[in-house]
């Protein structure tokens, strides 16, 4: 089965927000067997959509729209569908009913303009949405679909789980073959690297198959299977998982999605262990990442932004202050004592201003009983990034001490 997923709203085309719906739908879809043939975003103008609709109906079994369907003027999605297939709307009264409800239960009185959501194309099967205003519909022409669903994620994803997926698996009798994926996430290691590694794995299978996505400080490689039934499409990425897991050992970190930071919280609540940190020119990026779960282990936390501070902090006075791995190793063993924690971390380094960006020369050093670590770099960059990317490296360093 093929299937064009079509985004509607101009301010996808304006840069004025990210399209996440185009990558959920697709992940979803994948899943279930469904091949994403075109990806089309178009704005809001009438002409333009009825445009795009026209080509992905002819040149797919299946569409999928997001956006377009709430209630102001330039929401037309609907009318553009209804023309298309030569139907007028018509009005549910159930729909309408399940509108009123929402305003309703968060205490307002619904405004005129949203009774237009409770319109949709004649003969349309209508996909209630119980989370927001906008209900979606279903149009089947002979052995073609159309499925208009709300633009906003929250309730895209709901009505996509609840509704869209099943009503696809039985339309297209689609568990008769699934498709299965495993990702494994890496760290420590550039894209290159890995590509070097299992270069020779992405050019041998084609069932299962291989993909690399790099992101900042993380690369995912992707594992693809389809099968009959979930086991045997297990069964064919076990194998190909051992291997990559050979080849690249503790630089895998997780799998699906797990994040670094939830691997090593995990890591510390699993083994007992509390953490303090100190972070200089990370501006507290590690210390948000910490707290990203309600389980942290993190006891203190210190961002310090000034010499003069880790001065004051280590009871020096200046210009006793050298950035390198052994002051690290002092502020960890002061801000792990002063929290009183299992472990001490500290991120340690100076911003300077370069031709393209800034430079910065870092140390990282993890230390408690039996669980220690160290590591320096020199890297250049944005601020943000510069940050971000220090963040990661000081979680992977203290994962690396923790599972040695």
């Amino acid at each position: 089965m093929n299937c064009e997923i079509v985004t509607i709203g101009s301010e996808l085309l304006h840069g004025q927000i990210i399209d996440t719906n185009a990558s959920c739908l697709a992940r979803k879809l994948n899943l279930i067997g469904l091949n994403i043939s075109f990806h089309t975003t178009v704005g809001d103008t009438y002409t333009q959509i009825k445009d795009v609709l026209f080509q992905a109906w002819k040149r797919t079994d299946l569409v999928i729209t997001t956006g377009g369907i709430g209630p102001t003027e330039d929401d037309l999605t609907r009318e553009v569908i209804a023309d298309m297939v030569g139907v007028p709307l018509k009005f549910k009264e159930e729909l309408m009913d399940q509108i009123e409800s929402i305003f309703k239960r968060i205490g307002y009185s619904m405004p005129e303009n949203n009774r237009k959501q409770a319109f949709i194309p004649d003969g349309a099967i209508p996909i209630p949405n119980e989370i927001g205003t906008a209900p979606g519909f279903i149009i089947e022409k002979g052995s073609k679909v159309i499925i208009a669903l709300p633009g906003v994620p929250k309730e895209l994803k709901y009505l996509l789980n609840k509704k869209v997926v099943p009503y696809l698996k039985k339309r297209f009798q689609l568990d008769q073959e699934l498709i299965t994926s495993r990702t494994l996430k890496v760290t420590g290691i550039g894209e290159s690297k890995v590509d070097i590694q299992i270069k020779d794995l992405i050019n041998e299978n084609t069932n299962p198959t291989i993909g690399i996505l790099a992101s900042p400080g993380d690369i995912s490689i992707t594992i693809t299977a389809w099968a009959k039934t979930k086991r045997e499409a297990e069964a064919l990425i076990k194998p190909i998982e051992r291997e990559i897991r050979s080849r690249l050992g503790i630089n895998i970190y997780g799998v699906n999605e797990d994040t670094l930071h939830g691997v090593v919280t995990n890591l510390l609540n699993k083994k007992g262990y509390t953490l303090s940190v100190l972070e200089t020119f990370s501006g507290g990026e590690l210390t948000w990442r910490l707290q990203r779960s309600l389980s942290s282990p993190l006891h203190e936390s210190i961002v310090i932004g000034k010499k003069e501070q880790i001065l004051s902090f280590l009871d020096k006075k200046a210009p006793a202050l050298e950035i390198n791995k052994e002051t690290a190793e002092c502020l960890a063993k002061k801000i792990k004592s002063k929290g009183n924690s299992s472990i001490g971390l500290a991120l340690l380094g100076t911003l300077k201003a370069a031709k393209k960006g800034y430079d910065v020369n870092a140390h990282v050093v993890v230390s408690g009983e039996n669980v220690n670590g160290s590591y320096a770099w020199k890297m250049g960059g944005d601020i943000p990034t510069l940050q971000s990317r220090s963040a990661i490296i000081a979680l992977n360093t203290l994962r690396l001490a923790l599972i040695s």
